[in-house]
């Protein structure tokens, strides 16, 4: 995987904070992964799964700092895999 460029890292913060900010106002601070889709938090899954039920471009952010994209597949149909991004912490 290559470095991410400027761009990609700033929004990657920006991503984590929208998660973060979710997980505080939903009570959700130490587990499972907050999903995010166009910018904005959608939902919560206890752990990493089942990324047939979200959308490709959707993306999975973890309390302890690691991103995921759902990755392949359609709208319909769902995504194909979880594809790691990045430990946020690192970026």
């Amino acid at each position: 995987m290559s470095t991410p460029d400027v761009k990609t890292q700033v929004g990657m913060v920006e991503l984590v904070r929208v998660a973060e900010a979710w997980r505080f106002e939903h009570g959700k601070a130490d587990d499972g992964v907050v999903l995010v889709y166009d910018g904005a938090a959608y939902g919560w899954k206890d752990c990493l799964r089942d990324p047939q039920h979200e959308r490709p471009g959707a993306m999975a952010i973890d309390a302890a700092g690691s991103a995921w994209f759902a990755d392949g597949g359609n709208d319909y149909d769902g995504a194909e895999r979880w594809l790691p991004i990045a430990d946020v912490h690192g970026v």
